[in-house]
């Protein structure tokens, strides 16, 4: 699984596995009744079945390869922005002269997204991780808005809400954050 394959070459790829194998198949069953099949015939029959049946077993993982590639990427830059966010309105607030009690949120807001930097695309779980990082922008500009005053404070628990939602969705079946 190197390079993300699309579906057409699998399908074709799939389709010369099971050519080649109806092919050797063909070729032992029109032996003559009495005629034995010789081992290399066989042996070729058993390998190409063998082929087969492992490529099959790879397949679900190679088809959503590059979906997960593409969630990889999203992860990867959305929580990278939010830190980035994050210290921008820090700075933000200071140079506004708003008083220090932001940073009870948006410190919390900028750890959390230094946490997610280590995030992995799994092949499990790439969608929800994927939907949650894309959640993670609309927390960080709710969380901008409620900061630099644009809107009302009581919106910090739609804030913690989000947290709790990003939080949740991030994490394995184990409920550890990989």
């Amino acid at each position: 699984m190197a390079e993300a394959e699309t579906e057409h070459e699998l399908h074709a790829a799939h389709q010369d596995l099971v050519r080649a194998l109806a092919d050797q198949h063909a070729h032992v069953v029109a032996l003559k009744p009495g005629e034995s099949v010789s081992e290399e015939a066989f042996g070729t029959l058993m390998k190409r079945a063998e082929t087969l049946l492992a490529f099959e077993q790879q397949l679900p993982a190679r088809l959503v390869e590059p979906r997960r590639l593409r969630s990889q990427k999203v992860i990867y830059w959305s929580w990278r922005v939010q830190s980035s966010v994050a210290a921008a309105l820090i700075v933000a607030s200071h140079l506004l002269g708003h008083t220090g009690w932001w940073l009870v949120l948006v410190l919390p807001h900028l750890l959390a997204t230094f946490a997610g930097w280590s995030l992995e695309a799994t092949l499990e779980e790439h969608l929800p991780r994927r939907t949650a990082s894309i959640g993670l922008h609309l927390l960080g500009a709710l969380l901008v808005l409620v900061v630099l005053g644009v809107v009302s404070p009581w919106f910090i628990a739609a804030v913690l809400v989000g947290w709790a939602a990003v939080g949740v969705a991030v994490l394995d079946e184990r409920g550890a954050v990989k």
